[in-house]
């Protein structure tokens, strides 16, 4: 498995605003450009975005090197090869800004429904559950005690139309790897839903 690129880019809310940035799926859109060539192929990079002071900051956690695309400044752009050494830390600090969600297979009336459908976790207690059932997965544990789960802004969007909603979760706190291999892929590929939304990618730094 080889070690994934990552790519931050920063623009302020004007030139966002004049690229047409103005909702995820536009960004989700807008950062396949730096991919380009590979049209109909699956996705197999990570975003987030975050929303700062002087504007917003993307980064993009790819298996291949990214171009950068025409509505991002050259001085806004920044990507460099994760070095293998990264992923051989025992500790780390992280954040995480999830889409936690569970299916349910009835309705409020108590109704089954034909196909079930995903709803968003909001307690506490559901959240850090949730972390520890993907942290299994993904190789780490946690301290639930210590973790800080922070709610952010519904983030909301249109696609092909129609619109969508997805709530969000910051998850913050320090990981313990207990198996690296397992760790490096959920790291390079994602934990939860929504990825293409800019969910799933664990913000690392070492201790």
């Amino acid at each position: 498995m080889s070690t994934p690129f990552l790519t931050k880019i920063e623009i302020d809310h004007e030139a966002a605003y004049k690229a047409g940035l103005r909702d995820s799926y536009a960004w989700h859109q807008k950062t396949w450009q730096a991919f380009p060539g590979r049209d109909g192929e699956a996705r197999d990079f990570l975003t987030r975005l975050d929303d700062t002071d002087r504007g917003f900051r993307l980064l993009i956690l790819s298996a291949y090197e990214p171009a950068r695309p025409d509505w991002c400044p050259e001085i806004s752009w920044q990507s460099k090869q994760v070095p293998e050494a990264f992923f051989q830390h025992r500790t780390y600090r992280f954040s995480l800004l999830a889409n936690p969600t569970k299916k349910v297979r009835s309705d409020k009336a108590g109704q089954l429904l034909k196909n079930s459908r995903r709803v968003p976790l909001s307690h506490r207690e559901d959240l850090l559950d949730w972390l520890e059932r993907k942290a299994k997965g993904a190789g780490f544990t946690f301290d639930p005690a210590s973790t800080r789960t922070v709610p952010r802004p519904r983030q909301s969007f249109v696609k092909k139309g129609k619109a969508g909603l997805h709530s969000t979760t910051e998850f913050i706190g320090l990981l313990h790897v207990t198996d690296h291999t397992l760790f490096k892929k959920a790291a390079i590929a994602g934990i939860g839903p929504a990825k293409a939304f800019g969910f799933g990618m664990l913000c690392l730094s070492p201790l």
